[in-house]
């Protein structure tokens, strides 16, 4: 063979050029954008990564909210006499709940002539200016402590707890019906200051409300109600040691 007799020949015109660059696989790179797996995954995440971001905020927006209520509703307690309680209402939750934060005095301090205290709540035999005969106690423990009642109905009457820092400390069931027929008068809580008693042998009134109906339309210092007293009282010096605080 004569290679002398090879002839090769290169197209270098431009219409070659771009019939190359428009083949098949050309058009395929060039073409629309293309639906794989790939794509659909980032923007499967991208969408998540939104979602995720306007329920967050959202969530934040309304932690705000409820963080400046509680920083509006909230008071300092302040403790000016270490011998006798210092208490203060705290924010609410539900709307037949009540608390309150208060500061007991140590166990040194008691032992120094301050007051120790008992939580006390009466549900019957209510009346201005005497304390109920039937009234259930509870030695409470020296320093500071979350103070919580909570009212609900029952099929026969009403129910109210008291809660010491979310433990139940007392409960006591009413027969007599907490309807809506029924009226009420007292007051839904005291203390939305920093509150001390004048001395360490006086009572600290927390909640007090009484039922009236028909028969007993309005309060009066001789008419016994049913409802709600709850109080702190400071024990005697055998109470104190009976209680082993």
């Amino acid at each position: 063979m004569n290679d002398s007799n090879v002839d090769f020949k290169i197209d270098t015109s431009e219409s070659h050029r771009n019939d190359t660059r428009n083949g098949p696989e050309a058009r395929v790179r060039r073409g629309p954008l293309q639906w794989n797996l790939k794509t659909m995954i980032l923007l499967a995440l991208l969408c998540a990564s939104w979602f995720c971001y306007y329920r967050l905020h959202d969530g934040n927006e309304w932690m705000r909210s409820a963080l400046q209520v509680m920083r509006a509703e909230s008071k300092a307690l302040v403790v000016l006499h270490a011998d006798r309680v210092a208490v203060v209402s705290a924010p609410k939750t539900w709307s037949d709940q009540r608390k309150w934060n208060l500061a007991l005095p140590s166990k040194e301090t008691v032992g120094n002539g301050g007051a120790a205290y008992k939580l006390c709540l009466a549900t019957s035999g209510l009346q201005f200016g005497r304390l109920p005969s039937e009234v259930t106690e509870f030695a409470l423990p020296h320093g500071r402590h979350a103070i919580e009642i909570m009212k609900s109905d029952t099929q026969d009457g009403f129910e109210v707890r008291v809660l010491l820092d979310d433990q139940e400390v007392i409960k006591v069931n009413q027969l007599h019906a907490w309807g809506g027929e029924r009226g009420s008068s007292g007051s839904e809580g005291y203390h939305s200051q920093s509150f001390q008693p004048s001395s360490t042998d006086g009572l600290v009134e927390l909640y007090g409300m009484y039922l009236t109906d028909d028969k007993m339309p309005a309060i009066s210092k001789t008419s016994q109600h049913n409802g709600i007293l709850l109080w702190l009282e400071p024990m005697s010096e055998a109470e104190y040691l009976d209680g082993k605080l």
